[in-house]
């Protein structure tokens, strides 16, 4: 019997469009009255992350920044923080600099960019729960985009250093995939940080020992629940962890190989509601 379902969401939970469709949303809404505890695992800030849970029902604690925030599903503040420290933040930004890639931090509700452009000013808006009848503008969509800020700090080496919050992820972002993958390499060479790649163009840093595993081996502790009696579903690297660890590990179809390798079971893709598909098949039959 499996009494959590944890559940990625780019990729998993949203469709290609970013939306939860409606038979994903009704299916976990039964699945929530059944009384399985229904919680989100994402690499995202803890406010799109709320948005999104509390759009389907979710009343439990949330996983955001790829575990290095645990939240609560029904006032959005958080429960638990592990933020990246400030030398190695600086360490991180002054590689980026001198490799000329971008690179950006994330505060609690803040993204810390150096300089604000056409892709991180749109940043907040990515995060919103997307409703398929109204266009994407910040003027449809302005309660939402406001729980994200965009702030321009400048040199990030200087500002993560001394910076007056928190910081918990970092993400490191360029065209030159051969740059990433040397990026990568060097960053993981220091043994002090979770490096997790998101994209085929990006990767994400948390502080070391952060992963979706361990924030929901926090959250079993919480609930009393062992792994046996957790099932996940995600499709990218983030993801891998979680995936081998719970009781029930499910790949998307649209997963990348090793998610696929790493699951018990293949379930249907995001742009045909495989979550729906998983949830009918091991929680509601």
């Amino acid at each position: 019997m499996y009494r959590l379902l944890a559940l990625d969401m780019d990729g998993t939970l949203l469709n290609r469009s970013k939306i939860i469709t409606p038979a994903v949303r009704d299916t976990l809404q039964a699945a929530i009255r059944k009384g399985v505890n229904v919680t989100i695992a994402s690499g995202r800030f803890p406010a799109s992350v709320w948005l999104h849970a509390r759009h389907v029902g979710m009343d439990g604690c949330l996983i955001a920044f790829n575990g290095a925030v645990i939240l609560d599903a029904v006032s959005g503040e958080r429960v638990q923080g592990f933020p990246i420290r400030p030398d190695p933040a600086k360490r991180i930004a002054e590689l980026a600099a001198e490799a000329g890639a971008y690179v950006h931090f994330y505060g609690y509700r803040t993204l810390f960019v150096e300089q604000v452009n056409e892709m991180n000013a749109s940043w907040p808006l990515a995060n919103v729960v997307i409703d398929p009848d109204l266009p994407l503008t910040y003027e449809n969509y302005r309660e939402q985009a406001d729980r994200i800020q965009v702030k321009q700090a400048g040199p990030l080496a200087a500002f993560a250093e001394a910076a007056s919050e928190p910081l918990y992820k970092a993400t490191v972002i360029s065209e030159d995939s051969e740059l990433l993958v040397r990026l990568y390499d060097e960053l993981r060479s220091w043994n002090e940080l979770a490096l997790t790649k998101t994209g085929q163009r990006r990767f994400d840093i948390n502080a070391a020992g952060v992963s979706k595993r361990t924030a929901l081996e926090a959250l079993c502790r919480m609930y009393g629940m062992h792994a046996a009696e957790v099932a996940a579903i995600g499709d990218y690297d983030n993801d891998v962890d979680m995936i081998g660890w719970a009781g029930l590990g499910i790949a998307m179809a649209n997963s990348s190989d090793r998610v696929k390798q790493t699951a018990d079971a293949v379930t249907d893709s995001n742009e045909e509601d495989g979550v729906a598909s998983a949830v009918r098949r091991y929680f509601l039959s």
